[in-house]
Order: C-alpha cells, then structure tokens, then sequence
C-alpha cells in the first residue's frame, strides 16, 4: 500500500488583535488633515471588516525615509513583546510603512504580518515568493522616490540659498514668515533687541560667556520654548554670521538679503574674541543717549553715569519712582518709538503707490505753472521794449515811460523769482518725501541693527522732547513722522485716504512746518 504524503500544514489562524500604523510625511499635511483622517478611516473600516480587534495605534508626522522614527521605534517595541505569529500591522500602503531598506529588513526580522489596505496584499512569512518578490520591487520603489524627492528638495533650498534667502528655521533674534508661498526670515520684534548686546558686551570686552548666560535670564531673553540660555547656545550664537547678513549653506558662503541685527564689524570682533586674538581695548566709554531724554516726572535732564564699566541714565534730580535705567534697556525703550511707524505691507505699498502717482500730477502741475510765468515774464519785456520805442517817436512823455517801466520791472524781477523757485521745486522734491516714508517705515528695523551712536541719530530725526518715565520712553514725532505714527494707529479701521496723500505732498513740495 502506497504511503500517503502528508498535507502541508495550513497558515496558523488571523491573529485577532493588530496594530495599526499612519504616517503623514510633513506637519501641513497633518494640519490640513485630509491624509491622517482618510487613512485612519481605511484602516478601521478594513479591521471591522475582517473581525479585528485594534490593539495598538501609532501615529508618526515625519519623514519615512528616517530610520528612528519615534512612533515608529515604539511600534517595534510592542511587536516584540507579541508572540511569534501574533505580530500583525495594518497600514494603507508600502510608502506609508517605510522608504528605507533598513525598516523593511527589521520587520522581516521579527517575522511581521502586514496588511497593505489599498493594495490588497497581505505580506507574512507564508507568501508566495512571488508576493514577496513584488513588496520587495515596492519598497525599492518606494525608497528611489523618496530619494529623488529628496534632491529636488535640496536642488529647491540651494536655489534659495543662491537668491540670498537663508533657507532654514531663522536662529534666536528672527521668525519665519511665510509671504506668498514663500518662507522669509524677518526680526523677531521680542527678541532681537535683547540679542544684540550678548554682540556688544563680548565685542566690547566687558563680559564672558557666562557673564552673557546671566545677562540673558536678567534682560527676559529666552529661548522660544521659554528656557534659559545655556552658555553654549550662547557660543553658537557668537559664532552664527547670519546676525550680520551672510550664511553658509551646502559648503558654499551667500551674502543674505534678511535683515541684519549686528553689522559686520561687529561681528568679526566677536569672532576676534572668541578666537583668542588680541584685541585692543576701548578706552573711556562715550555716552549713547546723552543729552537726548527728561525726565517726565519733573522735566529735569536725564543723565548718564558709569557704574562698574557700564552705562546708567537717571534723573538728575533723583526723582523718587525714577530709578537707573541701563543703556541696553533704554534702547529696548526708545525702539518702542518707531514702532508705531511701521505699516502693513499692503498699506505701506498704497501709500508708496500715491506718492508716484501724485509724482506724476505735480510735474504736469509745475509744468503749467512755469510756462504760464515764462509767457508773462516774455511779454513784460516785450512791453518795455515797445514803450521805448513809443518814447523815442514821441507818442509816450518820458515821466509816463519811466513809470511804466518801473512796474514792469518790479513785477518781472518777482516773476524771475517764482521762475527760479518753481525749476528748484518741482515734482522730484516728492521723492524726498518718499524716501522719507521709506525710511519711517523702516526704521524700527534699522534701529535693531545700528550701533548705539547710529540709534541715536535715527532717534533725533523721528522724535523730539523725549521723556523718560518707569518702564517707557514718551515723545513727540516731528514732521511729517506725525502723520505716520496716525495713519498706523488707523489704518486697521480704514485705508490711507487723500488727506494722507496731500500732507506728504505738501511736505514734497517744500512747505515744512
């Protein structure tokens, strides 16, 4: 009797509790949302389907192409304290699970049962090898797209590298901005004031590293999550050139088109320092601020003082509730002024668009003006010199000629003048007021990056009668800064209007109060 062969022994039963495992690649799909909710409802449709219990869940928002996925290292951990043949995963598709050769060798490993949703696969160590064949060709698939995303990625970030634009998150002192589908680095209004004396106190010779850490916690600097500075934040800090307007990126040094809290020669200073070089060091120290401030509590002069090697203002009276106020955080006060100036993009470019336009009316406007002066001017003199001839014929008495021509004169001579005044004022005196406008409008951002004597001249030019209090600085702003500082504060319950645009032309043409 022939021996019958046995059967192959069938795939041990669907473990009945699984784990499920989503992936979305970056942080705006996760706030858009449409990935990780669409996946997660697949996945628990397919386990009501099939009978399942779900026993685990884990989320990752990163990259699948990293090994050491955070979700992912914990979803390993709780596969091996499974039992062989109850390891089972549930995940939407190959690219969700890994793009990396590395991630698919552990799951094989371990021995892994893996049901791919959409693609209708399930993957164990009872696939045909032909099953297993193809997951294979998918994950190589897989890892080729993800690392030509990557080089397009890298292609895209050198391109703004090249552009002047520094192509990663801004350090402490700047913010991200994104501006049409762009990101920009822009200055951090909370934070960059307080980074550019750890430049100056170190550049200056006055402080350590650690006398920085200290400088930092009592000026309020911390970092965006809150926390103290550490001594080498600090140092890399120092060592960061893009504070003075250059980066390094792929190997290669960019000039940047951000903007600068140090300038330059302060930062090479820094780096003098840091390297040990010698340094000469300054000698008595000017005061910043002097003579620019009173006191707004008794109008006396605000007054500087040298306390240990730093700078100290008070009121000369000492008035009671009117403490010493360091140069740093004076500057942190008077920055306060210019605020006030800055405008929304969009308003900043109506108004800019205004005064172009206003350019363009004002030289029609002269035009007119000095040929209808000219006409009169010419026909003046063709009057005298008719009247002359009048009086040679004996048609005019010479005491009617003399008269005459006295006039005539007289209004001529006015008439040169207005001649002269109009070719001196004519419609390029507006872009002063442009510039003007373009500068207020920067200004708070050039005061950041300008040396303490720097500051103080942009101080002079914007405000006047600058009072010192506690905690803030008053003052008046001089013309036509006045009208900025009121179009800012309305420019949230309306637009810039004609009077804007006639008070910057007015100040265009000359008429200055």
């Amino acid at each position: 009797m022939a021996r019958r062969t046995p059967a192959a022994a069938p795939p041990p039963p669907l473990a009945r509790f699984v784990a499920l495992y989503e992936r979305v690649s970056t942080r705006e799909q996760q706030e858009e949302g449409y990935s990780l909710e669409a996946q997660d409802a697949a996945l628990r449709d397919y386990t009501k389907r099939n009978g399942l219990e779900i026993a685990a869940a884990f989320v990752d928002v990163e990259s699948g192409r990293k090994t050491g996925r955070e979700h992912f290292n914990e979803l390993l951990r709780w596969l091996k304290k499974q039992p062989v043949g109850r390891r089972v995963v549930i995940t939407e598709k190959t690219d969700r699970m890994y793009r990396n050769l590395r991630d698919y060798v552990v799951l094989d490993e371990l021995g892994v049962e893996l049901h791919l949703v959409k693609e209708g696969v399930v993957i164990s160590e009872h696939s045909k090898s032909a099953e297993k064949f193809m997951h294979g060709i998918k994950v190589l698939m897989a890892k080729n797209y993800s690392d030509n995303l990557s080089e397009e990625v890298k292609k895209g970030l050198y391109q703004k590298a090249s552009e002047g634009q520094y192509p990663g998150r801004g350090p402490l002192g700047y913010l991200n901005q994104r501006t049409d589908g762009r990101s920009r680095l822009v200055l951090d209004p909370d934070r960059a004031l307080l980074v550019r004396p750890l430049f100056e106190l170190y550049g200056a010779g006055t402080h350590t590293l650690a006398d920085l850490a200290t400088h930092a916690r009592t000026s309020g600097l911390r970092t965006r999550s809150g926390g103290v500075l550490a001594v080498s934040t600090i140092h890399m800090m120092l060592r960061n050139p893009l504070y003075a307007g250059w980066f390094r990126w792929g190997g290669k040094v960019f000039r940047g088109s951000d903007p600068v809290i140090i300038t330059a020669e302060l930062w090479q200073c820094v780096q003098d320092r840091l390297d040990g070089k010698p340094m000469t060091r300054p000698g008595a120290r000017q005061f910043a601020f002097g003579g620019v401030l009173t006191c707004g509590l008794c109008g006396s002069a605000v007054t500087p003082e040298h306390h240990k090697g730093k700078a100290y203002y008070r009121c000369f009276r000492r008035c009671q509730g009117q403490g010493y106020v360091r140069e740093e955080r004076l500057a942190t006060m008077l920055a306060e002024l210019l605020r006030p100036l800055k405008m929304s993009e969009a308003n900043a470019r109506l108004v800019a668009e205004k005064l172009k336009e206003s350019r363009r009316e004002i030289a029609d406007e002269q035009a007119q003006r000095l040929a209808a002066v000219r006409t009169r001017f010419d026909r003046l003199g063709g009057l005298i010199d008719k009247a002359y001839e009048d009086k040679l014929d004996g048609r005019i008495d010479d005491a009617f000629f003399n008269r005459k021509r006295n006039e005539w004169e007289t209004e001529r001579a006015q008439l040169q003048g207005e001649i002269e005044r109009l070719a001196q004022i004519d419609a390029r005196s507006l872009d002063t007021a442009l510039r003007i406008f373009e500068l207020a409008n920067r200004a708070f951002d050039l005061f950041i990056c300008q040396e303490a004597s720097q500051q103080r001249v942009l101080v002079d030019l914007v405000a006047s009668n600058c009072r010192l209090l506690e905690d803030h600085v008053e003052a008046d702003y001089r013309k036509p800064f006045d009208i900025l500082v009121e179009l800012a504060k309305a420019e949230r319950k309306c637009p810039p209007d004609r009077a804007i645009q006639r008070a910057f032309i007015q100040y265009g043409r000359g008429d200055r109060i």
